[in-house]
């Protein structure tokens, strides 16, 4: 019968090394929740950035409709731009608050810092559609402007 005993308290001794190096499962979990909600505000932040870009997408597209080619050009600014001083300042925010949903990396990386969908080489492109919408002189040169600015915006606004 002592044997029996022995074994069971070296047993236990053994076990108990074992149990208190372990994370309590309720910690974890807890924080598996907490990840999921961080993620969450991170999908949330994306589908706000692709609302702002929508808006500016249609009242460009509205703009060139009623031919005020000036508006048009300022409208896709504003998309290649993720939005206006407003958006920019919130931005800033969450930059300096340590929310960095594309960070720079120091190398002129992808996305400028802060930036959600429009990267650095789209930014350019668009930039220079608005340009060129701002002083084109010509019903062709103004359909050029748009279609260059068009097939960049609707591949960003279709996650691509």
């Amino acid at each position: 019968m002592s044997k029996k005993i022995l074994i069971v308290a070296c047993m236990a001794l053994f076990a108990l090394p074992l149990a208190a190096q372990k994370t309590p499962d309720s910690l974890a979990a807890a924080y598996d929740s907490l990840a999921d909600s961080i993620l969450a505000l991170r999908a949330a932040e994306s589908g706000f950035v692709l609302a702002i870009l929508d808006d500016h997408y249609r009242g460009a597209k509205r703009s060139m409709a009623r031919e005020e080619y000036d508006r048009t050009a300022a409208e896709m600014a504003l998309f290649a731009t993720e939005g206006d001083n407003a958006v920019a300042g919130i931005r800033k925010r969450l930059v300096e608050g340590g929310h960095h949903h594309n960070a720079d990396d120091g190398e002129g990386g992808t996305y400028e810092t802060g930036f959600v969908v429009v990267t650095r080489k789209a930014k350019k492109k668009l930039l220079e559609a608005s340009a060129a919408m701002r002083q084109a002189t010509t019903g062709d040169a103004r359909t050029a402007a748009w279609a260059d600015f068009d097939a960049i915006a609707a591949k960003l606004l279709a996650g691509e």
